[in-house]
């Protein structure tokens, strides 16, 4: 099978991965909010956003480098495996015993004994980055889809809703989130086994981790950037809220909440960029012409499918946060309505990172992510003092900034001009005005005749998927001419279907 093929086959499992994946977690976290209250998010936020942080410099990268490797040793299997074990167990101590200074610090009562379960997370998921990693890089998405259903089925919509419904509040998330790591981990191995020889050379290792050591910092640096303002804004909140905990801890937990289901696009997108995107440019890293091809393929993709779902929720933000989360969240509809426009941002800038990482320029790119870092944590401390809709103003304005210095590394790298980039996304701007000028009049027309929520939701919905249809058919060449329509990389069964015959414009 042709890189091109296995990219393509990889693609659309890994679509069906992420996007069920999602629609579990909106039925888990939408039934969920209706039994925790905000604080509880609030308090959950700061837990991930600090254990996500430190997960990345407890395996230094070690996954990512055998993806990006083009031969892989048995020595490199042993290297990657007992590095990240002793990792994990040092990153599991480390965060047992400084539990309760986080505690201290955020005023956060029970954060002690949160924290030192969550960051048994750090020795779970160490024993599952081989093969992790050995199924991203041979594109078996198929096996991954299924280690993912299994975690997230038995982990949270099993045991996570069971003890909620048996009102063990914040901890019912805890243990869910435990209980999915954990079944993870051994689906992977059951999945996809893999022998590790006992022996252990350094040599090796010292190759892992020499990429890895670029991946680590470079991720380290994003992740920070992107789950900054869920960690701080509970530390500056106060000020905003007159220093009442439960106000401030109320607040947080409506801008996490907003973050979080401005944060389901991204997950969609980004794993599709990470997982696949990442695994071909590695495949064709030392051929710049078709790394150039798939960036403009890949901005043009995603710009199509994340602008006008972004374009639609602004007009419907309401409805969304009411039926989803429930009345005790209308505070977030409009930080959700201003956070938003991060989303388009956030994702077209996952297309340069898989290209940093698969060209091994991760060092290169880290100056960016610390610019970005320094930016979102300047922003979410002004912003916090005034107000939670400040802050995801700050959020959005620091990631469109983000976007251009990517845009601008991969000019560097492969020579691919910023007006080509934002060229290829251009059909994605113009559904999604289109979908801004109906459906602003039309939920404002909706709601003034005070129609349910779901009602209005619904005709929403059918005029963005009518109006994108017609545009579509009256503009194909929105999808691409050539080698850049989107259509060839569809399965030929829906290539076959009429109305997608009529689209295509290649």
């Amino acid at each position: 099978m042709s890189t091109r093929s296995k990219i393509t086959h990889g693609l659309s499992w890994n679509t069906f991965t992420v996007v069920f994946q999602v629609l579990i977690q909106l039925v888990y976290t939408g039934i969920l909010a209706r039994m925790l209250v905000p604080g509880d998010f609030a308090v959950m936020g700061v837990v991930l956003g600090l254990m996500g942080f430190a997960e990345i410099f407890s395996q230094v990268g070690i996954g990512p480098a055998l993806v990006q490797r083009k031969e892989i040793h048995p020595q490199h299997l042993s290297g990657a495996f007992y590095t990240a074990l002793l990792m994990g167990i040092a990153f599991t101590l480390l965060f047992f015993f400084l539990a309760p200074w986080f505690e201290t610090l955020y005023g956060m009562a029970g954060l002690t004994d949160i924290i030192r379960v969550v960051s048994t997370s750090f020795l779970i998921s160490a024993i599952g980055v081989v093969p992790r990693s050995l199924m991203i890089k041979e594109l078996a998405f198929k096996r991954f889809f299924t280690a993912g259903m299994i975690s997230i089925i038995g982990g949270n919509l099993i045991i996570g809703l069971a003890l909620a419904y048996s009102g063990y509040g914040v901890w019912a998330y805890v243990w869910a989130l435990f209980a999915q790591n954990t079944i993870m981990t051994i689906a992977y191995w059951i999945l996809h086994p893999v022998r590790i020889p006992l022996s252990w050379k350094g040599s090796y290792t010292r190759e892992l981790i020499r990429y890895g050591a670029g991946s680590t910092l470079f991720n380290a640096l994003n992740y920070a950037a992107t789950k900054v303002d869920v960690t701080l804004t509970p530390l500056f909140a106060a000020k905003a809220a007159g220093a009442d905990l439960n106000e401030s801890l109320r607040r947080s937990g409506l801008y996490e909440r907003s973050a979080y289901l401005v944060s389901l696009p991204i997950t969609i997108m980004g794993k599709l960029s990470d997982n696949v995107m990442f695994s071909g440019m590695a495949a064709m890293q030392d051929d710049t012409a078709r790394l150039k091809k798939s960036i403009l393929i890949a901005n043009h993709f995603l710009g199509l499918a994340i602008i006008p779902i972004v374009c639609f929720a602004i007009c419907f933000a309401p409805e969304i946060i009411l039926l989803y989360l429930g009345d005790q969240y209308a505070g977030a509809i409009p930080i959700l309505q201003v956070l938003l426009s991060a989303v388009i941002f956030r994702t077209l800038s996952r297309i340069a990172d898989s290209l940093l990482r698969a060209r091994d320029a991760t060092f290169q790119g880290s100056w960016v992510k610390a610019v970005y870092l320094t930016l979102m944590i300047v922003g979410v401390i002004i912003g916090a003092t005034y107000g939670m809709i400040w802050v995801a103003a700050a959020i959005s304005l620091t990631t469109a900034i983000h976007l251009v210095m990517s845009m601008s590394l991969c000019k560097k790298l492969i020579g691919s001009s910023m007006k080509s980039q934002l060229k290829s996304t251009l059909p994605g701007w113009i559904i999604g005005m289109s979908i801004l000028l109906t459906g602003f009049p039309l939920s404002f027309g909706l709601r003034y005749f005070e129609l349910p929520h779901l009602a209005v939701l619904t005709a929403g919905s059918l005029m963005a998927f009518m109006l994108a249809i017609f545009i579509l058919l009256r503009a194909p060449f929105l999808l691409g001419k050539g080698e850049m329509n989107l259509i060839r990389f569809l399965p030929a069964r829906i290539r076959s279907l009429p109305l997608i015959r009529r689209m295509d414009n290649s």
